[in-house]
């Protein structure tokens, strides 16, 4: 399914309520540790996807209509995971890229919602246009975490 291709999807955060700023290391080693927490409880939600992805047009209805309740848990998984990264403060020299990162996960987990509206609606078309969305915003995450220097956050399971 292709919610496997987002399961790898944890993200970063905001400002730490102690407001003390971590350092690289620091941030990485946290922000890993969280990765992790999501990425087994996302994993654990590929038990629960129907064998066919909702995009492939060979995918029944059945499936189709049973990827819903996966995407809504996974977007919900990714909510939480955002709280917690919400709670760090990264270094300043990566603020704005932290922000816009923060940003992107608001909106791909809109977008995984969105997904699991169409495809209780069986509406093809619109879970094939969410997934377009869902998968850039997921490519534009994992690059910044990647390139920042993640372990765990930004690759793929």
């Amino acid at each position: 399914m292709a919610v496997a291709a987002v399961l790898a999807v944890a993200g970063c955060g905001g400002d730490d309520s102690g407001g003390t700023r971590l350092t690289k290391p620091e941030l990485i080693t946290r922000g890993d540790a969280i990765c992790s927490k999501y990425r087994a409880k996302n994993e654990a939600l590929n038990k629960e996807a129907p064998a066919k992805n909702p995009t492939d047009p060979s995918a029944s209805d059945d499936e189709v209509r049973k990827a819903a309740p996966v995407l809504r848990k996974l977007a919900d998984n990714l909510r939480d995971a955002r709280g917690e990264f919400s709670r760090l403060t990264p270094p300043a020299e990566v603020e704005s890229d932290w922000q816009n990162t923060l940003d992107d996960q608001d909106q791909l987990a809109s977008k995984l919602d969105d997904a699991a509206d169409a495809a209780s609606a069986l509406d093809r078309q619109r879970v094939v246009e969410e997934f377009g969305e869902i998968l850039r915003l997921n490519r534009r995450i994992n690059t910044f975490e990647v390139d920042y220097g993640f372990r765990v956050c930004g690759k793929s399971a």
